[in-house]
């Protein structure tokens, strides 16, 4: 009988199509930067409308991105 040792690292990350920790990060964080930036300008540009958001930020661009990304581990 082989032990299990639970890792919370790595149980979702595998629930999930990644091979561990380090492969889920990868797949993560330019996602979560990505959401940052573009929170950013939009906060940015609901106080200062008068200052465009770039094309890639808005809100097409953004939904076409995640849709991607997520196709992309599946």
């Amino acid at each position: 009988m082989e032990l299990m040792i639970y890792n919370p690292f790595t149980k979702h990350a595998k629930e999930n199509g990644h091979s561990g920790y380090f492969s889920h990060l990868t797949f993560a964080f330019p996602i979560a930067i990505r959401l940052l930036i573009c929170s950013s300008a939009f906060a940015l540009h609901c106080f200062l409308p008068f200052i465009p958001l770039p094309k890639f930020l808005n809100l097409e661009m953004t939904i076409q991105y995640l849709i991607k990304k997520n196709l992309d581990t599946l």
